[in-house]
C-alpha cells in the first residue's frame, strides 16, 4: 500500500463509513452475508468467514484497516482518468461532497453486487466502483466491521435450581433503620452543625454577660458573623464563614425568615420541658429566686388575619357611652361651640382651650408573619374622601428595599436613606432584618383628607435625629403605578412607632389621644422621641406630662420587659 498522509486517510475513512452504513440499510445484506465477509483470526492469520467455534473475530478500530484490499484497486471513472479511493474521497472533499455522498446499490441471485456513487460532482456521479469494493475471492464486502444480534435462551431446570443454588439473596437490599442508628445520626448532625466555638459572654473582670446599652449580649453581632447561617445568607460579603460552611444560628429574634424556627434558642425551647429538675438546680445556683408568671385568664381570643374582628355595639341605645359621631366628646366638650368656628388656626386653638376625654386604645397582640397589615382597632375611618371623623390605629410594614418619589423624579429606598451620611440610621431599624413593622394611631379632629393642607389629621409620628416631626399632612401610605410611595412626607413613615420583629413575643400595645396637650405649640425642630411622647419638658428634663409633643402616641412594651419589670422571670 502506498504512503498517504492522516488526512488523506481520515477522508477515506470517512468515505468508507457510509458505505457500510448503506450496505447493511440496502436490503441486500442479510447476517449470513455479514458472517461471510467477517475477519477472523485462525492459526495466527486472519481468514474470512468462521470455521468452528475457536475462530477469534477482528474487528478493526478503523473501517480502512478492515478493507484494505479496497485501497490500492483502481478504474477509469466518468472523465476518462483512473482514480483509487483516495483520488475519490479527495475529489469529493474539494468539491464538499464527501459529506453528502450517497450510494446506488443492486444485489443479484449470485451474491453480486453493482455499487455506484451518488453525488453532485459530474465526474464520479454514477461511476461504478463495485470493482473495487464488491466481494470476491480474498476481499470481504464492505461490512466486516458489523456484528450480528441473535436472541438466545437457555431452559433452567428449577428443582435443580433450588438444590444446588441459595436463591435467597439478601446483600443487594438496604438493611432496616433502627432507632439506635436514627439516634446517633441525630447527634452527629448535632454536632456538626452547632457552631464549634462556644460564645465568650463574660470578656471583662465583672461577673455575668457583657451586655450593651439595650440589655443583650454585647457580642451578639460578632459571634453571628464567625458562625451564623442566618448573617451569612443576609450578609454574603461580610459573612466571615460563608453560607456553605455556617452553622445554626444563635437567636430566634435575630434570625432571618428561612431559620426563624431552626435556632440554638428554639432547640432550647423543645427540650427545656424535659429537663426541668435539672434546670430547677441551676436557677437555685444563679440564686435566681423570681417566680414564674401563671396566666390568670383560661385563654384568649385570636384573630387570623387583619381586618377581621368585633363590632361592639350597645344594644339598648343608639351608641355606646362617649362615642357619639354627632357629639365626639372625646375631641371638645363644648361641640357646638365647635361648630360655630370658621377658620382653621380658631378650630385648633378651641379644642385646644375646651378639650374632651380623649381616649386610651390597649391591646395584647402577637405579630406571626413579616407581611400582614391593617386596621387592629377604629371607630369611623379618619382618612376617608367624604365625611371624615373618628379614629384609627393600625399596622404596616416597610420593606427595606421599598422606595418612595418625588415630582422632581429622585427615587431612593428607605434603606439608603437611612444610611446616608445625615442620618446614618440612628433609628436601629433593617439591621437584623429587610422588614420592619410600625404602628400608629391617626385621630380626625376636623376637616377632610382631601383639603390640600390638613390641618384636622392629629397621628402619632414622632420627631427623630434627622427626620422631624411633620405637623400637618402625614404620609398616607399611597402608591404611584410604578409602586413607589409618593412624596417626602412619605420618608416619615419611620418615625411610627417601631414593633421589633420576634414571632414567639406578644406586644402590649398603648395608644392615646389627649386634646389637652399643646401640639400646635411644640417645637417641631425636636428630634427626640421622648419629647413627642410628652415625656420631655421644653428645658430638657424628663416629666410625667409635659402637656408638650404629640396629641397621639403610641407606647409598646414587650411581655417579657413587662414580666421582669413586675419582678417574674421573663
Amino acid at each position: 500500500m502506498a504512503d498517504y498522509t492522516d488526512f488523506e486517510i481520515s477522508l477515506v475513512e470517512i468515505f468508507l463509513d457510509k458505505l457500510s452504513d448503506k450496505l447493511i440499510q440496502s436490503g441486500q445484506v442479510d447476517t449470513d452475508d455479514v458472517s461471510r465477509n467477517q475477519k477472523f483470526i485462525r492459526n495466527g492469520q486472519f481468514d474470512l468467514g468462521a470455521q468452528n467455534s475457536s475462530d477469534i473475530l477482528a474487528l478493526f478500530q478503523k473501517d480502512f484497516k478492515a478493507n484494505e484490499e479496497d485501497l490500492n484497486k483502481t478504474f477509469v471513472n466518468n472523465d476518462g482518468y483512473q482514480r483509487n479511493l483516495y483520488e475519490i474521497a479527495n475529489k469529493l472533499n474539494n468539491e464538499n461532497a464527501l459529506q453528502t455522498v450517497d450510494f446506488s446499490i443492486q444485489g443479484y441471485a449470485n451474491d453480486t453486487f453493482v455499487i455506484s456513487i451518488v453525488t453532485s460532482v459530474p465526474s464520479l456521479n454514477g461511476v461504478d466502483i463495485s470493482d473495487i469494493v464488491a466481494p470476491e475471492e480474498g476481499n470481504p464486502l464492505n461490512v466486516s466491521q458489523f456484528i450480528s444480534l441473535e436472541q438466545s435462551g437457555s431452559v433452567i431446570n428449577v428443582e435443580q435450581a433450588e438444590e444446588y443454588l441459595d436463591t435467597n439473596i439478601f446483600e443487594l437490599l438496604p438493611t432496616g433503620d433502627t432507632r439506635q442508628g436514627r439516634i446517633n445520626r441525630f447527634f452527629q448532625e448535632l454536632n456538626a452543625l452547632l457552631p464549634p466555638t462556644l460564645p465568650n459572654f463574660d470578656q471583662d473582670d465583672e461577673l455575668g454577660v457583657d451586655r450593651d446599652d439595650d440589655g443583650n449580649w454585647s457580642g451578639a453581632e460578632q459571634y453571628s458573623q464567625d458562625n451564623s447561617i442566618s448573617y451569612a445568607q443576609d450578609n454574603p460579603e461580610d459573612s466571615l464563614i460563608g453560607e456553605k460552611n455556617a452553622f445554626i444560628h444563635r437567636l430566634t429574634d435575630t434570625a432571618n425568615s428561612t431559620n426563624s424556627t431552626r435556632t440554638i434558642e428554639e432547640i432550647y425551647r423543645t427540650v427545656r420541658p424535659y429537663l426541668t429538675d435539672i434546670l430547677e438546680g441551676f436557677v437555685d445556683e444563679d440564686l435566681d429566686g423570681r417566680p414564674e408568671y401563671q396566666n390568670q385568664s383560661s385563654g384568649y381570643l385570636k384573630f387570623r388575619e387583619l381586618n377581621q374582628g368585633i363590632i361592639v355595639r350597645n344594644t339598648n341605645q343608639e351608641f355606646i357611652d362617649g362615642l357619639n359621631p354627632n357629639n365626639p366628646t372625646w375631641l371638645t366638650n363644648d361641640y357646638n361651640g365647635f361648630l360655630t368656628q370658621t377658620t382653621d388656626d380658631m378650630r385648633i386653638n378651641f379644642i385646644r382651650n375646651n378639650p374632651g376625654t380623649g381616649f386610651t386604645i390597649t391591646m395584647w397582640v402577637k405579630f406571626l408573619d413579616k407581611v400582614s397589615q391593617g386596621t387592629l382597632f377604629n371607630y369611623g375611618n379618619p382618612v376617608r374622601p367624604e365625611n371624615a371623623f373618628g379614629f384609627r390605629l393600625e399596622t404596616f410594614v416597610l420593606n427595606k428595599d421599598d422606595t418612595y418619589a418625588v415630582d422632581s423624579g429622585v427615587v431612593e429606598t428607605f434603606g439608603d436613606y437611612l444610611e446616608d451620611t445625615y442620618h446614618q440610621n440612628t433609628l436601629g431599624i433593617f439591621q437584623n432584618t429587610n422588614t420592619e413593622r410600625f404602628v400608629r394611631l391617626q385621630v380626625r379632629e376636623f376637616g377632610d383628607f382631601t383639603s390640600g393642607t390638613d390641618y384636622g389629621l392629629r397621628d402619632s409620628a414622632v420627631g427623630q435625629v434627622g427626620i422631624t416631626k411633620q405637623q400637618y399632612n402625614p404620609p398616607d401610605l399611597n402608591k404611584t403605578q410604578l409602586g413607589h410611595y409618593y412624596g417626602y412626607d412619605e420618608r416619615r413613615l419611620v418615625n411610627y412607632t417601631n414593633i421589633p420583629e420576634d414571632f414567639n413575643e406578644w406586644y402590649f400595645i398603648c395608644a392615646t389621644y389627649n386634646p389637652e396637650i399643646n401640639e400646635d405649640g411644640s417645637d417641631f425642630g425636636n428630634t427626640d422621641a421622648d419629647y413627642w411622647l410628652n415625656h420631655l419638658a421644653s428645658n430638657g428634663t424628663y416629666v410625667t406630662n409635659s402637656g408638650l409633643g404629640n396629641k397621639c402616641k403610641v407606647e409598646i412594651i414587650s411581655r417579657s420587659d413587662l414580666l421582669r419589670a413586675r419582678g417574674f422571670k421573663g
